[in-house]
């Protein structure tokens, strides 16, 4: 799916962002909870829903214990106890607080990768922190780097993705065991023949896209 183009530049997006978080901390009220969550929703619902529901298993756990443990075994008014387990209104309240703020910042970032390229993000970074190379700190290097791993990640998934239909192929007993087993015999070969020959891999995967 192509970025939509916006009126906002890159580096406005970031800072708004932040803005946005440092807000949830400055703010902890939950009408403002709400308010954002609703424009939250708002914003979002323009967006397909196969890019809103990308990473909602581990996003869902780690909501899960983050309400958990911030509503257990809390000070306050109790609601419920049993054995060592103690449940209050302000555990409660202090739970559904901090699991909105992640919720908040997990949808904030959503809509900044869905409106945003990686490309962008990374270029307006290295373009907002470009004063710190005054001071010695490589900057330019740092964000280099982090553009060509995310340029790295779709070509190495490729990669692993057809060679192990490969060498799956070739197998012929196709249990649980044995794909596990191949998978481990090409995959630590795969990943060291890439971080000590990473250019080696870029012109391999040129070479592939034009036989395409």
């Amino acid at each position: 799916m192509q970025k939509t183009a916006g009126t906002l530049p890159p580096e406005l997006r970031i800072l708004s962002y932040l803005f946005f978080v440092l807000s949830l901390f400055f703010f902890p009220h939950p009408i403002y909870f709400i308010v954002l969550f609703i424009l939250l929703i708002f914003c979002l619902s323009r967006f397909p829903l196969l890019i809103l529901k990308a990473g909602w298993i581990p996003i869902s756990i780690f909501l899960f214990f983050t309400f958990i443990s911030n509503a257990v075994n809390q000070h306050g008014r109790i609601l419920y106890i049993a054995g060592p387990v103690l449940i209050t209104y302000e555990g409660l309240f202090l739970a559904c607080m901090r699991s909105a703020r992640i919720l908040l910042m997990i949808g904030g970032v959503k809509f900044l990768m869905a409106t945003t390229s990686h490309a962008s993000i990374i270029n307006a970074m290295a373009r907002l922190f470009a004063p710190f190379e005054r001071v010695g700190i490589p900057v330019k290097d740092f964000f280099h780097i982090m553009a060509l791993t995310l340029q790295c990640f779709p070509l190495l998934q490729d990669t692993i993705t057809a060679q192990y239909r490969l060498k799956l192929s070739e197998v012929n007993n196709g249990t649980i065991w044995n794909k596990t087993r191949l998978l481990a015999m090409f995959l630590l070969p795969l990943f060291v023949d890439t971080i000590r020959s990473p250019e080696v891999f870029f012109k391999q995967s040129e070479i592939d896209e034009k036989k395409l």
